[in-house]
């Protein structure tokens, strides 16, 4: 699979998808988690230190501080410890931090050229704001798991570990109390944690929704204005906001009830482990000492504990966020290139559309279809609405495959070679004009990224846009708004026809407006789509009357077969569908 073109698929399981992505920054996590194991056990080592620090205290009380060796080892050892611990631990930030921050960056271009590999129906069914926040949730979701693994989880182990050892080594019983109630406490808060889950996907779930649905209200806020359809949207929104907020507060309900749990549990542990400690004491089996030490340990895991049921349903919470994101990200693309794809690049751009067959579910649209263009013949399609004419264009560009039958470009197959190569030796002039929210020059620059300025205002000029362009008050730097709102239709057309002119491919596809524009408009896009079309192989969905005349051939489909094949005056005189489309003409377009 080229990996440009059809970029691999991550894991869609948050675990496995985090280490993944670990391993493209291997390094810094070795030595962060490296740094934390090896931190936490010299917080251990502080904790016997003071056990040996209060002995040697109290011996040398005991003996008229005759013999203070031990108390000032001890004493001078401790500080030394805590310095070396501290700085192992901004060892393990920086390392953290570069892993962390270096991950969330990939993980980002990941999604993103994975999200991109998507075909177009993908992206028709689901709502572009949504994806892109699930791109954002996965990201940081998946840093804020590592951070949680890094300096909560790992610590809290290690920790455990450490104390269990010192615990045990004191006395038996003080061991066995600490490491059976950290097992029970473990066991219930995994049990408690993996039941919530289900609620964290629910909530992962609603959020993505009223999300997409606000980015959705947002995208057609001029509709809003227009049809004075405010409270309308407010209410319509509401139900999703009570969705989330239900969803919301029953998980966090859950999390509340996980700490109260957590409470009880940690203040058992507290009465056993001291009660037991001054028992030992007072039976002269323990020293004061390690009574310290038993304290310490005690303090130390209240507060590691305390939140650490939180922790857990936080990282689950997460882990809901990021699966349900994976899930819909990640799923198998439509169209992917051939394990032995080649790279195309077409000498002449000959069409030749043999025996094709394609359904949208259940709904056959072509059966057997044959079409030969030869090389530098403009071709207009033809027909009522839902014949065929837009399908036909979409499966030359890979938005579909066909399922019968082949397209093939100067002999090549276009599922034998790369997409993103085919592409690249297409032109398309949409229907519906989209522009980036970025400048004038950065669009028409889309279609040859190391354009000069030069070449960038030459094609404007042939597109009849160089004239409403220079106007403007920034002239090529104007800022053109969100999918180009700022621009009228028809400027918008000649900003994408001017693109089109700077790619020069070969071979053209265009869809043209249905909708009606001022006669100025329509009088430049013509003048446009002239310049636009000559020496190029053309497959055009054509409306205006002015394209369809400047065809070569017309082809007009009717339930996805070709039931006309000819000239403009050759159809006319055949009295068949186009001579009655042509007939029931409104001012210089073909009406469906």
């Amino acid at each position: 699979m080229h990996p440009r073109s059809s970029p691999q698929r991550p894991p869609a399981n948050p675990l496995a998808f985090v280490w993944y992505m670990t391993q493209q920054h291997r390094w810094p996590a070795i030595i962060a988690v490296t740094c934390v194991i090896i931190a936490e056990a010299l917080g251990g080592l502080l904790t016997l230190e003071l056990k040996f620090l209060i002995d040697g205290a109290q011996l040398a009380v005991e003996n008229g501080f005759q013999d203070v060796t031990a108390m000032w080892l001890w004493g001078m050892a401790y500080p030394l410890t805590f310095f070396m611990d501290e700085n192992i631990w901004r060892c393990s930030g920086f390392s953290g931090m570069r892993w962390i921050t270096s991950m969330r960056a990939s993980i980002s271009r990941t999604l993103f050229a994975y999200l991109t590999g998507h075909s177009s129906t993908y992206f028709n069914d689901r709502f572009a704001g949504a994806l892109t926040n699930k791109i954002t949730n996965a990201s940081t979701g998946a840093a804020d798991m590592v951070s949680t693994v890094l300096w909560e989880f790992l610590p809290l182990i290690v920790g455990f570990l450490w104390s269990f050892l010192l615990a045990l080594w004191s006395n038996a019983w003080l061991g066995l109390i600490l490491g059976g109630w950290v097992v029970l406490f473990l066991v219930i808060n995994v049990y408690l944690v993996v039941r919530k889950l289900k609620f964290a996907f629910a909530v992962a779930a609603q959020s993505s929704v009223l999300k997409g649905k606000m980015v959705d209200a947002t995208s057609n806020i001029s509709a809003i204005h227009q049809y004075a359809r405010h409270m309308h949207e407010r209410e319509y929104l509401d139900q999703y906001i009570e969705s989330h907020r239900e969803a919301d507060r029953y998980n966090w309900w859950l999390s509340e009830w996980i700490l109260f749990l957590n409470g009880g549990l940690i203040s058992i542990f507290i009465a056993g482990m001291i009660a037991m400690s001054l028992l030992l004491l007072q039976s002269g089996t323990i020293t004061i000492g390690t009574v310290v030490m038993i304290t310490t340990i005690i303090i130390g895991i209240m507060r590691s504990l305390f939140f650490i049921g939180f922790k857990m349903t936080d990282f689950m919470d997460k882990y809901g966020q990021i699966s349900e994101g994976l899930q819909e990200l990640l799923q198998p693309h439509q169209i992917v290139d051939a394990p032995d794809a080649k790279e195309f690049a077409p000498k002449e751009g000959n069409l030749s559309f043999d025996a094709v067959s394609f359904s949208y579910g259940r709904k056959p649209v072509f059966t057997g279809l044959n079409l030969e263009i030869p090389a530098g013949q403009k071709v207009g399609l033809v027909g009522m609405s839902g014949a065929g004419k837009t399908t036909l264009t979409a499966l030359l560009l890979r938005q579909y495959d066909v399922q019968g039958g082949s397209i093939r470009i100067d002999d090549q197959d276009i599922r034998s070679v790369k997409k993103e190569n085919l592409l690249k030796n297409i032109a398309m002039v949409p229907q519906d004009v989209t522009l980036f929210h970025r400048t004038i020059r950065d669009n028409i620059a889309y279609g040859k990224l190391d354009a000069s300025p030069e070449d960038v205002e030459r094609a404007a000029k042939l597109a009849q846009a160089h004239t409403f362009i220079r106007e403007l008050p920034a002239g090529y730097n104007t800022f053109v708004g969100e999918r180009g709102v700022k621009l009228s239709g028809g400027q918008r057309q000649r900003i994408a026809i001017a693109r089109a002119m700077l790619k020069n491919a070969q071979i053209l596809v265009l869809d043209e407006a249905t909708s009606s524009l001022d006669s100025e408009s329509e009088t430049l896009i013509q003048q446009a789509l002239a310049e636009l079309m000559k020496g190029k192989t053309v497959l055009a969905v054509a409306h205006r009357l002015s394209t369809l005349q400047a065809m070569d051939r017309l082809i007009v489909l009717e339930n996805g077969t070709i039931i006309e094949d000819g000239t403009h005056a050759e159809l006319l005189t055949h009295a068949g569908m186009y001579a009655r489309l042509w007939q029931s003409q409104v001012r210089g377009f073909i009406q469906e």
